[in-house]
């Protein structure tokens, strides 16, 4: 790292506090967006994922004959 008087710059020359183009923002907003999307969508798909485990597991309680009297009688559609 280069110090002079007010400027910094790294061992490549470039400076720390280069600003980024229009460009360079919009893609680290996307790619910071498509981050939150997958966080946010895998949560979602985990929950749903455990609900179905959840159902499965209570519906392994009743045996086929008892379903299928439920499904005859109009309580499960």
């Amino acid at each position: 790292m280069t110090e002079t008087p007010g400027r910094y710059t790294r061992d490549d020359g470039s400076p720390f506090n280069k600003q980024k183009s229009s460009a360079e923002l919009t893609a680290q907003s996307f790619v910071e967006g498509m981050q939150a999307f997958q966080w946010k969508a895998n949560d979602y798909a985990d929950q749903k994922y455990r609900a179905f485990q959840e159902l499965v597991e209570h519906l392994n309680k009743f045996d086929t004959e008892a379903l299928a009297k439920m499904i005859q009688s109009g309580i499960i559609r």
